[in-house]
């Protein structure tokens, strides 16, 4: 099949069944359409570019973006995240991966997005790097922590929004997480092994964890995806109660990124910081905001990253 008449456009509605088929076809197991609208049209931000590369009307290939705001030294920016690049396995090395992810980008461009920020594997690093203009940044530090046992209290089953807005701290990006972000990356399609606790305690304070039940090498790990207390000083408590649920499902560890309210909240606690070991990238829209990036602070958290 000749790659001359390939065609790529923005995923609409109607396409949904094809594309499910087409991840599915190309080894995505757990392609599901409705998480594919849920996941890329219901977006709280509003934003993402989901181009579908096709010869003759068959999909062959796609390359994602979620778009997210993000606050940081140089005010509220709507941030591009490239995320899922699929090539029809009989077509690879053609060059369609890098033509569906020069329209992606392009696209977000159109929609005003800030600047691009990604974590990519092994495989795409090179690509990402040298054919895409992206650059390093500092790999991101993670904090270890044992399981805590003890009683679980407080657990209840709505969820507790946070009352209020983080710190007004602009020195570092940052994600923007409201009730809407929570729902829509949380709440309402749960990742595989995902699990959500909520606890109110007697002083009135509360606030919901965000868990990853994992194995790396046969060892069962806990990953804290995010904490959303009711208010920061609760952030603590809250880590206690992941540390106690990690003890309860036989784990052998509590992974956090070590984001500054990770840290704080982790105060006190015996913990040990390691490498993440994550390819984190960022580019800008020209070459001098790319120099610029480099040179300011970025944190995640777990939940931030989509393959999470």
């Amino acid at each position: 099949m000749s790659t001359h008449a390939l065609s790529i456009a923005p995923l609409q509605e109607a396409d949904l069944p094809a594309l499910t088929a087409f991840m599915r076809a190309q080894g995505q197991a757990g392609a599901d359409e409705a998480h594919l609208r849920h996941w890329y049209l219901h977006n709280p931000a509003g934003s993402s570019a989901v181009m579908l590369a096709r010869i003759a009307e068959r999909i062959v290939g796609m390359a994602t973006t979620n778009d997210h705001w993000f606050s940081g030294p140089e005010g509220r920016v709507l941030v591009a995240m490239p995320q899922k690049v699929l090539t029809d396995a009989s077509l690879r090395g053609q060059g369609i991966f890098g033509r569906a992810y020069q329209a992606s980008e392009a696209a977000g461009r159109q929609q005003g997005i800030g600047f691009f920020l990604t974590v990519t594997n092994a495989a795409s690093t090179p690509i990402f790097l040298e054919k895409f203009g992206y650059r390093r940044l500092p790999v991101p530090r993670m904090l270890v922590l044992p399981p805590a046992f003890g009683r679980i209290r407080g657990h209840v089953t709505e969820f507790i929004a946070p009352s209020e807005a983080p710190d007004g701290d602009r020195s570092t990006w940052r994600m923007e997480k409201d009730e809407a972000h929570v729902q829509w990356r949380f709440l309402a399609y749960p990742g595989n092994g995902h699990l959500h606790r909520t606890f109110r305690f007697d002083d009135g304070t509360g606030g919901s964890v965000f868990l990853k039940r994992m194995k790396r090498k046969g060892v069962p790990l806990m990953l804290v995806l995010d904490l959303v207390p009711s208010h920061p000083d609760v952030a603590p408590r809250l880590l206690r109660q992941a540390r106690r649920i990690a003890a309860r499902n036989g784990c052998a560890a509590v992974l956090v990124l070590a984001e500054e309210r990770m840290v704080r909240a982790a105060a006190g606690m015996v913990r040990a910081t390691v490498s993440s070991g994550f390819n984190l990238l960022v580019k800008g829209l020209d070459e001098a905001g790319t120099q610029r990036l480099l040179g300011q602070r970025f944190e995640l958290a777990f939940g931030d990253l989509d393959f999470l």
